[in-house]
């Protein structure tokens, strides 16, 4: 585990966004970019006081990561918010087993929890975590992430 920068965060962030295996474009990577700067949209609420760090997860750990609290990640896991519930109710295909199986050179993910770790919830790479639950065999026994602390996570409108 070691500190590491928003700034640091925010390049794998947008890297991630930007990956082949995303589906924004540039435009939409831009307007994300300026809704952290504001901390409006899908960052509304997003605590300002967040301490970043690079963490080492067991396998187990990183399939608790929650999904973010929208419409779509409730429906497709049964409102568990759960990678595992949503590679069950998707299926796998191959492009999700490619992701897996490169789980060590992707983007690390990006999580946010409290001070207890009541609960990590994803902030970026929902595609990959969802390839990661849908072949869990194919996941490193630990993976690197991103995880930023706040005493204010809960007030995070996708908490």
């Amino acid at each position: 585990m070691r500190n590491a920068s928003e700034d640091e965060v925010l390049e794998c962030f947008w890297q991630g966004e930007i990956a082949e295996s995303s589906r924004w474009n540039a435009a939409e990577v831009e307007e994300r970019e300026r809704a952290w700067r504001e901390r409006v949209g899908l960052f509304a609420g997003f605590p300002d006081d967040v301490e970043w760090k690079l963490v080492t997860l067991t396998r187990d750990e990183v399939l608790a990561i929650r999904y973010i609290n929208w419409d779509w990640w409730l429906k497709v896991t049964k409102g568990t918010r759960l990678a595992t519930v949503a590679a069950e109710v998707q299926g796998r295909d191959e492009g999700d087993r490619a992701i897996a199986a490169a789980a060590a050179a992707n983007p690390e993910l990006i999580a946010v929890t409290d001070p207890e770790r009541s609960r990590l919830v994803l902030v970026e790479g929902h595609v990959r975590l969802t390839a990661y639950a849908a072949f869990p065999d194919l996941l490193p026994s630990e993976l690197e992430i991103y995880l930023g602390v706040s005493p204010r996570a809960s007030e995070w409108c996708q908490w």
